[in-house]
C-alpha cells in the first residue's frame, strides 16, 4: 500500500492526535481499571469508522455466519487481552475451563505446525459466530471485505476500503502511542498466547501495569 506525501502527513497527524487524547485519558499513573477502560475508546472508534464507510460507499460483504477471517492469525495488545479476560469473568466456571483447554490445544497445534501458521478456527468461534463479539479486539473490528468468495478461497489480496484501513491503523497506532507514553507495553501478542497469559496468571494485569516483561506461553 503506497501512500502519497499528503496521505502520509495526514496519517501521521491522526496518530499524534489520537495518542495525545489517549495519554490525557490515562494520565501519568493510571489504575488498572482505567487502563482497561480507555482501550474501549479505540474499539468504539473503529466500529464508528467502519459504519460510516458503509454508509458513504459500497457495503462490505461481511455478514453474520461469515467466518473466513476467524481462521487467520490475530494479534492483540496486552491491554485488549486483559480487558477481554476481565469480561470473561462473568462466564460460568465450566465454560471458562473449557476455554482454557481450547486455548491450550490450539497453542499446541500452532507450535507443532511451524511456519507459516495454519488456518485454524479461532477458539472463540462457535457455530460460525463470534462468542466474544462485543469485546473482540481492534484487528477483528477493522477486518472487512467486499468479496466473501475471495475470503473463502484464501485469496492473497482481499478487496477492502482504503479509508477504513488507514483510519483504523491511525487509531491503533495512536492508541498504542498513548499507552506507551504512560509507560505501558503495547507489544502485539498472538491471540491464543495473549489470552493464556491474561487468564492463567492472576497477577498479569498488575505485572503489566508495573512494566514487567510479559511472559506469554
Amino acid at each position: 500500500m503506497q501512500l502519497g506525501e499528503q496521505e502520509q502527513a495526514a496519517l501521521k497527524a491522526s496518530i499524534i492526535q489520537v495518542g495525545q487524547r489517549v495519554a490525557r485519558e490515562l494520565g501519568e499513573r493510571p489504575e488498572l481499571a482505567q487502563a482497561l477502560h480507555v482501550v474501549g475508546f479505540l474499539h468504539a472508534a473503529v466500529d464508528k469508522t467502519v459504519a460510516q464507510a458503509a454508509l458513504r460507499g459500497e457495503k462490505p460483504a461481511c455478514q453474520p455466519g461469515c467466518a473466513s477471517c476467524c481462521h487467520v492469525r490475530v494479534e492483540v495488545s496486552p491491554v485488549e487481552a486483559l480487558r477481554l479476560a476481565a469480561c470473561l469473568q462473568d462466564w460460568p466456571a465450566a465454560r471458562r475451563q473449557d476455554l482454557l483447554q481450547g486455548l491450550q490445544q490450539r497453542l499446541a497445534r500452532l507450535e507443532n505446525a511451524g511456519e507459516p501458521s495454519p488456518r485454524l478456527p479461532c477458539v472463540f468461534l462457535q457455530d460460525s459466530m463470534c462468542s466474544i463479539y462485543p469485546w473482540r479486539p481492534a484487528n477483528c473490528r477493522k477486518a472487512h471485505s467486499f468479496s466473501a468468495e475471495a475470503c473463502q478461497q484464501g485469496a492473497e489480496h482481499i478487496p477492502q476500503d482504503l479509508a477504513i484501513t488507514l483510519a483504523a491503523e491511525a487509531l491503533q497506532a495512536g492508541t498504542a502511542q498513548g499507552y506507551r507514553q504512560a509507560g505501558l507495553s503495547m507489544a502485539p501478542l498472538e491471540l491464543t498466547r495473549a489470552m493464556l497469559w491474561a487468564l492463567e496468571q492472576p497477577a498479569a494485569g498488575v505485572a503489566w501495569l508495573a512494566g514487567e516483561k510479559i511472559t506469554a506461553p
